[in-house]
């Protein structure tokens, strides 16, 4: 099964024939960046975990199921590499479930339910 790596976007074509790089810069970029304000009504700086929820959510979204298939297949089967240390959540996660878990396209989860109504 594939697996997250910590890495540059360098690092990744070194690996290139079964890593694809999904961080900072790369079309698989989490647009969400930690820090940033937070959608709720507060606005609290957003961490690690809330960041990858609002992703994935986002994944969930009616615009966003085109880009998750899109994704899905580019993904599959590749090793995702991102700037993110591995201690901490990522939205690679998402992605690797995303690409490699089979089922109807509804594995895409969230910690704190952001997803809505389907």
């Amino acid at each position: 099964m594939p697996v997250r790596l910590c890495g540059a976007s360098r690092d990744a074509v070194a690996l290139s024939t079964a890593c694809a790089y999904v961080g900072p810069r790369s079309r698989y970029a989490n647009p969400f960046t930690v820090g940033t304000r937070g959608p709720s009504l507060l606005g609290s700086p957003m961490a690690e975990a809330e960041v990858v929820d609002l992703f994935a959510a986002t994944l969930r979204g009616p615009v966003g199921r085109c880009y998750a298939d899109l994704f899905a297949r580019a993904l599959r089967g590749f090793d995702l590499m991102c700037t993110c240390p591995l201690d901490v959540p990522c939205h690679a996660d998402v992605l690797l479930r995303l690409a490699n878990e089979s089922g109807d396209g509804n594995t895409i989860c969230t910690r704190y339910l952001l997803e809505g109504p389907r």
